[in-house]
């Protein structure tokens, strides 16, 4: 009896042991990680590969992971879910324990995670075919990323392959966010190609309103697109490493330019010092800065920590040559150009239908107008071939056109004579004559509306008075004087 209570016994142990050791341990590399930025009083955030460093947790579905540090607190988030651990010593003892209740992920891949006034944010990301432009905090009383209501939305990311940036200026009064760039898909959702708004945006924290700063200066757009590291946020000062050359951002005084040449020729040995050497590179390699302190980290084959350190300070910055962030002019020709773009599915349409009326209309016109010396011609013809009744009928309403008046039914009688005969008569050799003048006109001249049209009587309903058509008159009148 007494053996099976203690086999109970160290049973219990051993599991107690073993859950600790699967969940909690951590490995040699990453305890050295987490010394070396615990030894720097500082604050900082990083991104970091997920492949290597684990931190005694699971964080399968997350190929990278964004690590905050804030008063000597660690924060760990695996990069497109919603969960949130921290980093705990226990008598010299690290260990990783979940503090979120988040359920949904997959919506905030190559997302930022940072701290501004003592409050943990998230920014940005894709996911489920959107790029994501809101702003989250993690809330201490439910646990979980709470919504920060913003005037907008500013969609951005932020991986090796694209250029935007963040800046955070966590200023006690005025804290801001600054992003170099913002992004869309162009022809959603028939394809999935990303495209810059290439405008740089702020954000005021206490008035929760982005504002707009002007069209990205297109050369540090080439800097950004270039960078091959993470860029390192000294508050005022943005540093990022493009091409071996070190830069510095200052969204707050719109102005940006290189290290002064002795302090990017240190960094870019200390770079090459730890990343040069092709059989030294390391399975995993990022850069981060804790406090002032600038450091170039890799994992070497063999998993151990190595790195170099720079510190930092506002005197490698150049301010002798530098050019502007972003500009805040108009550009009429950019928008323009994105609203031309964004619609031109249906301004095709809408220029072709402007095309066939407008080829509609030529055609109209190329038919009624034809040149002075063929409308004489067919004039002439027209006139040549009436009969002496048919011109006498048209001499008759002309002058009575120069005089504002119709001529009646019974005038019309006279002049074909059959004002003697029955009105049956009367009505058919009227209409018989004015149906031959009216063919006559439009076969000589080409033209399509009648040339003698009739109208009502305004004192007898009954009766019909005739006149000439007003849009010939002129062509008339030129046949009577000639």
């Amino acid at each position: 009896m007494k053996k099976e209570i203690l086999s109970i016994f160290f049973l219990l142990i051993f599991n107690v042991l073993l859950a600790q050791k699967g969940n909690n341990v951590l490995k040699d590399y990453e305890i050295s990680f987490i010394e070396l930025i615990q030894k720097d009083s500082g604050d900082f955030y990083t991104t970091i590969d997920n492949n290597e460093f684990q931190f005694g947790s699971d964080f399968r579905g997350a190929t990278f992971l964004n690590i905050v540090k804030q008063k000597g607190q660690i924060f760990i988030q695996p990069v497109g879910t919603g969960r949130l651990y921290q980093i705990i010593e226990d008598n010299k003892r690290y260990r990783t324990i979940r503090i979120d209740s988040t359920i949904h992920s997959g919506v905030n891949f190559f997302s930022k995670t940072f701290f501004a006034r003592d409050t943990l944010y998230q920014f940005g990301g894709l996911g489920f075919w959107s790029i994501r432009g809101i702003m989250t905090f993690f809330s201490k009383q439910t646990d979980q990323w709470e919504l920060i209501q913003t005037n907008r939305a500013v969609p951005t990311f932020f991986d090796n392959f694209q250029e935007a940036v963040i800046n955070i200026k966590d200023d006690a009064k005025e804290p801001k966010l600054y992003v170099s760039n913002s992004y869309k898909y162009k022809n959603y959702p028939q394809s999935f190609d990303i495209v810059g708004s290439d405008t740089c945006f702020v954000l005021d924290y206490n008035t929760k309103n982005w504002t707009a700063l002007g069209k990205i200066n297109p050369e540090l757009k080439r800097v950004l697109s270039a960078k091959n590291s993470l860029a390192l946020d000294f508050g005022n000062y943005l540093l990022i490493q493009s091409a071996l050359e070190f830069y510095w951002i200052n969204f707050e005084n719109n102005a940006f330019g290189k290290l002064k040449p002795k302090f990017n020729n240190e960094l870019r040995q200390k770079w090459l010092k730890i990343y040069s050497n092709e059989t030294k590179i390391g399975i995993t390699n990022f850069q981060f800065n804790v406090g002032k302190n600038i450091y170039f980290l890799k994992l070497s084959k063999d998993k151990q920590i190595e790195y170099e350190v720079f510190t930092y300070n506002e005197d490698m910055i150049d301010l002798s040559n530098q050019e502007f962030v972003y500009s805040n002019k108009t550009d009429y020709l950019g928008i323009v150009t994105n609203f031309l773009d964004t619609n031109k599915t249906f301004l095709l349409f809408i220029l072709s239908i402007a095309a066939l009326l407008f080829f509609i209309y030529s055609f109209q016109k190329k038919r009624k107008k034809l040149p002075k010396e063929v409308v004489s011609i067919l004039n002439n013809n027209f006139y040549s071939s009436l009969t002496i009744v048919e011109k006498e009928l048209i001499e008759e309403l002309y002058n009575h056109h120069l005089k504002g008046e119709e001529v009646s039914t019974k005038l019309i009688n006279k002049i074909i004579g059959v004002q003697q005969k029955d009105t049956l008569t009367q009505n058919k050799s009227r209409s018989d004559y004015f149906i031959r003048i009216n063919q006559k006109f439009k076969m000589s001249t080409q033209y399509s509306d009648p040339l003698i049209v009739k109208q009502r009587d305004h004192s007898d309903k009954r009766q019909y008075n005739y006149s000439l058509n007003n849009t010939y008159i002129v062509d008339i009148e030129k046949l009577f004087k000639e």
